[in-house]
C-alpha cells in the first residue's frame, strides 16, 4: 500500500533533521519517536514476507541517473530481512541506551545515531551496487562523529584509526564498482550475478572487494581498528559497531562475493578458510587476556566473526544458514553485553 522500505530507510533521516532543528530539550523524545514509528511502520515486513519464495519482495524501482544505468532499487528476501529487523530493533536502544549516558551535545549526538540507522535499514536493502556504496559509506561519518566527539580519553586516535581503514576498502571498492559499470553496463545485483565475466576480471574484483569488505568484518588481520573503536566508543556506538557494522562486511560476502565472483572465490577459498579459522582461535585466546570489557567484547567479536566467514566460505547450504543465524545471535548479544 506505500513504499514500506523507502518509508522505513528515510523516517531515521527525517527524525535527525528534526532532532538537529529542536532545542536538547526535546532531542531525546523525538529520538526515540522517530526510533519507534521505523519499528512500527517496518513490522508488515514480517507477516507479509513469503517464507517459500527466494525472489525479492517489496520490490521499489525507480529511475535515478539513466546515463549510468543506475536505478533507485530497494527490495529485500531471506538474507536482507533479518538485518532489516536486527537494525530498527537495535537503533531504538541504542537511543534508550543513551538516555542518561551522553549530557552533551545532544542534538548533534542522536541526529547521529539516527543518520546511522537510515544507513544501516538501506545497505541492507539495496538491490543495487551504487546505492549499496551510497549507504556504505553513509554509514562511516555518523560512526565517526560518534567515537571522535563523544568518545572516551583517545577518542580522536581511535576515530581516525576507524576512518583510515574503513576508507581505504572503500577506496578500492569504488574502483571494483566503477569496473563493473565499464564492464557489464549495470550495477543491479541480480543482473550481474547473471553476467559472465573473464577469471582475471574475477580475481581483481575480488581483491578489491575483499578489501572492503575484510576491513568491516573484521578479518584478520585488519581487525585492529575495532578493539580501539569498542574502547573509546560511546555504548551506542559500542553497540551499532558490534551490533550492525561488522555485519555489512559479512552481508556483503554474500550478497555480493558469492554471486558475482563464483569463479575467482575457487581460488581464495583455501585462505579464506585459513584466515577464518585463525580469527577463531586468536581471538579467543586475546579475549582471554583482557581486563576491560570492552576490549573483551572486541576482541571476542573478532574471534565470532571468524565463525561468520568460516560459514560462509564452506559454500553450502548449512554454512550459510548458520553464518547468517550467527551475525543476528552475535548482534544481539554483544549489543545487551555493551
Amino acid at each position: 500500500m506505500y513504499p514500506i522500505l523507502t518509508v522505513t530507510t528515510f523516517l531515521p533521516l527525517v527524525g535527525a533533521i528534526a532532532v538537529l532543528l529542536s532545542s536538547e530539550r526535546w532531542a531525546r523524545g523525538i529520538a526515540l519517536g522517530t526510533t519507534l514509528a521505523t519499528l512500527f511502520v517496518s513490522i508488515p515486513l514480517y507477516p507479509n514476507f513469503d517464507k517459500t519464495s527466494s525472489a525479492l519482495q517489496f520490490v521499489e524501482v525507480w529511475p535515478w541517473i539513466p546515463s549510468w544505468n543506475v536505478t533507485y532499487g530497494m527490495g529485500v528476501d531471506g538474507i536482507s530481512l533479518p538485518f532489516v529487523f536486527l537494525s530498527v530493533l537495535m537503533s531504538v536502544l541504542c537511543v534508550s541506551a543513551s538516555w542518561t549516558a551522553v549530557q552533551k551535545r545532544l542534538c548533534e549526538f542522536y541526529a547521529a545515531l539516527l543518520v546511522a540507522e537510515t544507513a544501516m535499514i538501506g545497505l541492507f536493502a539495496a538491490t543495487n551496487l551504487f546505492l549499496f556504496f551510497v549507504f556504505w559509506e553513509l554509514m562511516i561519518v555518523p560512526i565517526f562523529l560518534l567515537i571522535g566527539v563523544w568518545g572516551g580519553e583517545n577518542r580522536v586516535y581511535a576515530a581516525m584509526k576507524f576512518l583510515l581503514f574503513t576508507l581505504a576498502g572503500s577506496a578500492l571498492m569504488l574502483v571494483g564498482m566503477i569496473v563493473l559499470l565499464y564492464v557489464g553496463g549495470t550495477l543491479d545485483f541480480r543482473a550481474l550475478a547473471d553476467m559472465t565475466l573473464s577469471l582475471e576480471l574475477q580475481v581483481w574484483l575480488f581483491v578489491a572487494f575483499l578489501a572492503a569488505f575484510a576491513v568491516k568484518v573484521p578479518m584478520f588481520p585488519v581487525h585492529t581498528w575495532l578493539p580501539d573503536a569498542h574502547t573509546e566508543a560511546p555504548t551506542a556506538g559500542s553497540v551499532i559497531l558490534a551490533g550492525i557494522l561488522l555485519k555489512m562486511g559479512a552481508y556483503g560476502f554474500l550478497r555480493i562475493s558469492l554471486p558475482i565472483f563464483s569463479d575467482a572465490l575457487q581460488l581464495f577459498l583455501t585462505p579464506m578458510l585459513v584466515l577464518s579459522v585463525v580469527a577463531i582461535v586468536y581471538g579467543a585466546y586475546v579475549t582471554l587476556a583482557q581486563t576491560d570489557v570492552k576490549r573483551l567484547i572486541a576482541y571476542s567479536s573478532v574471534s565470532h566473526m571468524g565463525f561468520v566467514t568460516l560459514g560462509i566460505f564452506t559454500l553450502n547450504s548449512s554454512g550459510l544458514e548458520g553464518a547468517i543465524l550467527q551475525m543476528i545471535n552475535h548482534g544481539i548479544l554483544t549489543g545487551g553485553l555493551f
